[in-house]
Parts: C-alpha cells; structure tokens; sequence
C-alpha cells in the first residue's frame, strides 16, 4: 500500500483498521515498522485476533470498546464480515501528539477510519453555599500534635538499650 496518511499534532479521536496479512506473529514493535513510524503508544494501537472477540464481534469491538457510533459502523458491516486472522485498532493517541505521516505497506492493509463519540462533559452547575465559596461554621480544632509520644517512644528505647547494655556487662567476665 502506497497512500500516505497524515496525522496532525491536534488530531484527536480518530480509529484507524487494518488488517493483518500474515500468517507469522505480529507485535507492537512490527505495527510501527509497517506504519514506517519508530514507535507507536501500545496502548493506544490494539492488535486483536477477530475469532478472540466471540460473539462480541468487532463490530462490537468497535462500537462499545472504542466508542465509535453504531451507524458509522453499520456502513462498514459488510466489509468489517469479510475480515478474517488479526485486524489493528490505532487510535489517535498511539502517535503521541505528534504530527505522523503513515505510510502502511505490508502486512497492513487500511479498511477503515472512524470517528470516536466525544464524551459529554456538560453539567449542571453546583448552587449550594459551599460551591459558591461561603463556609459557614467554626473551623474544626487543631489536632494535638504527636511530639508527647514520640518522646515517650524515645525514652523506652533508650530505657531497653540501657538495660541491655547493663546485662551484657554483667554477663561478660
């Protein structure tokens, strides 16, 4: 595969599929060398035998497990079928920030790329009086300060270090 892809320093949930072709064991160190990048983030880059995932599926895989909507996967069901061995899942975040150029050749063959949902942070501000920075009520008391114990700590081993000290010297001749 010639086509080149460019991953910006911003890009931001984006899912990568390829699959596999090859029969010989692949591992992270292999994916990069076929992406032509030195290093990928192993935990942003799945690589995922599909008879693994059972009846989840990796349509499944990639709807609940990465988030990408189910409609967008749905378009993709009869490709994402004929898929058979290893697929690898890339996310964004596998480039680490940094701008990329990926340029997949074999085994890699590019299926498909997705978009991941974004998280829904909104929310309803807090209104009590605390949120809003007004504390009523006494401070609570300071706490006593430990410095009585460790003396008494203190003492009593000074106590069993002269005690033994003592006996070692009534023992010796």
């Amino acid at each position: 595969m010639s086509d080149k892809m460019n991953i910006s320093a911003t890009e931001h949930g984006i899912v990568r599929l390829f699959t596999i072709e090859t029969a010989q064991a692949f591992d992270h160190a292999g994916l990069a060398k076929a992406l032509g990048v030195d290093a990928i983030n192993e935990k942003h880059a799945d690589i995922i035998t599909i008879d693994d995932l059972d009846e989840l599926g990796l349509e499944g895989y990639l709807t609940l497990g990465m988030g990408i909507p189910a409609q967008e996967v749905a378009a993709m069901r009869v490709q994402l079928a004929l898929l058979k061995g290893d697929v690898a899942v890339i996310r964004s975040a596998a480039f680490n920030g940094k701008a990329t150029t990926l340029a997949p050749q074999e085994p890699l063959r590019w299926i498909a790329s997705f978009g991941e949902v974004p998280l829904d942070t909104a929310s309803t501000p807090i209104k009590t009086a605390s949120a809003q920075g007004h504390i009523t009520g006494k401070a609570p008391p300071p706490r006593p300060s430990n410095n009585k114990v460790l003396l008494w700590i203190l003492g009593a081993f000074a106590l069993i270090v002269l005690i033994t000290i003592s006996m070692f010297i009534r023992i010796t001749p």
